[in-house]
């Protein structure tokens, strides 16, 4: 009887109980929307986590674009810390930028490769070619001893691309036999020697300084500016990195990828030429074998650049850095002394540091994400 009445008073109540709550529910509906309204401390909460999520966002996209920038001033306080006086002397810091004048503007010529997918190993025999055919070939006048060094250059760059374009021989192969080719036409024209510099022009030229820097410096500055410039705001740059990620896409796109390619590699051989005549101006003697000491600074400042600025691509301003990194680094180890050997093991570390890094910390949106990368 009870449980029977209960269910009687249940039916006879339901409808009633139904309408009530529809009508709660229908009061806590949006007018427009139909979903349910937040109250104060919900919507408090949910505005709390949508800045939370757009803060992580944003630190995670500074730690992928600017870990690498970090390095430079982090290095910078290690040495002021570990050679007190002298890391920071201007005679020093004029030193470094010009010691590495060489380097970044190899490093410009690099960038343009890798940023079209290819890959050059010979600007390393171009340096010792184009400076060695500058002071062994005492028949020429300046302008003629120019003007065959940067010839020979170019061609270099062409043979590059015939094989690597026309033959589609492996890049790696092909540069590696030509900078193996121009280093021995090194060693010919200045038969094994160390040669003086025979043209005070070149000096007067690359040597001379502003500021107390030299003016060798502000040209590869200047090339930086440049490569800045055609990366970020011309069409042609924008092809030559259509190049580089899908080489087939942007040949049915309409980009001419193979002179994109042949371009690439030419421009390479001419920042060799330059580097060389840079190096042949600051020593005022010139080694066939001395481009061979760039070989690993180049690449890993390239790298490194394309974890700085735009992560994940070969950017003007990242090479900048990766040099900038470099520098300071290797700079700082001569200041305090330490073993010759001590700057290749910095320069392979750094990479693989800073690469890895920026990787990580750019994946990672929560300490427990990094801990288990890291693990």
């Amino acid at each position: 009887m009870v449980s029977n009445q209960s269910a009687a008073d249940n039916d006879e109540n339901g409808p009633a109980r139904s309408s009530v709550v529809s009508v709660v529910n229908a009061d806590q509906q949006a007018p427009e929307t139909g979903q349910p309204m937040r109250t104060p401390g919900q919507k408090e909460a949910a505005g709390s986590g949508t800045s939370s999520r757009r803060a992580k966002g944003v630190a995670k996209q500074f730690l992928r674009g600017y870990l690498v920038v970090l390095l430079v001033p982090a290095l910078f306080i290690a040495f002021t810390v570990g050679a007190p006086g002298h890391f920071l002397a201007a005679a020093n810091l004029r030193s470094m930028l010009t010691t590495n004048s060489p380097l970044l503007i190899l490093a410009v010529g690099m960038t343009v490769v890798l940023a079209c997918g290819e890959f050059d190993l010979s600007f390393y025999g171009v340096i010792g070619m184009s400076a060695g055919i500058v002071a062994g070939v005492p028949q020429l006048s300046l302008w003629g001893a120019l003007a065959v060094s940067l010839g020979a250059a170019v061609l270099a760059g062409l043979v590059n691309s015939f094989f690597v374009v026309v033959l589609n021989v492996s890049a790696f192969i092909a540069t590696l036999g030509m900078g193996v080719l121009t280093l021995g036409i090194a060693l010919g024209v200045t038969h094994s020697e160390t040669l003086p510099n025979p043209f005070g022009g070149i000096t007067s030229v690359f040597a001379g300084t502003f500021l107390g820097i030299s003016y060798s410096f502000y040209i590869a500055l200047a090339a930086v500016a440049l490569l800045w410039g055609f990366l970020e705001h011309t069409v042609a740059g924008r092809n030559l990195y259509f190049t580089g990620a899908n080489r087939k896409a942007a040949a049915y796109a309409g980009v001419n990828v193979n002179k994109v390619r042949v371009g690439a590699l030419v421009v390479s051989a001419i920042t060799g030429w330059i580097a060389g005549l840079f190096i042949l101006a600051e020593s005022g003697a010139v080694v066939a074998g001395y481009g061979s000491g760039y070989l690993l600074t180049d690449f890993a400042a390239v790298f490194l650049g394309y974890a700085a600025i735009r992560p994940g691509k070969y950017n003007a301003l990242g090479t900048l850095v990766g040099v900038a990194v470099l520098a300071v680094g290797t700079t700082g180890l001569e200041v305090m002394a330490a073993p010759l050997w001590i700057t290749d093991v910095f320069t392979g570390a750094i990479l693989f540091v800073g690469v890895a890094a920026a990787n990580i910390l750019g994946r990672a949106g929560s300490f427990r994400e990094l801990r288990s990368a890291v693990r």
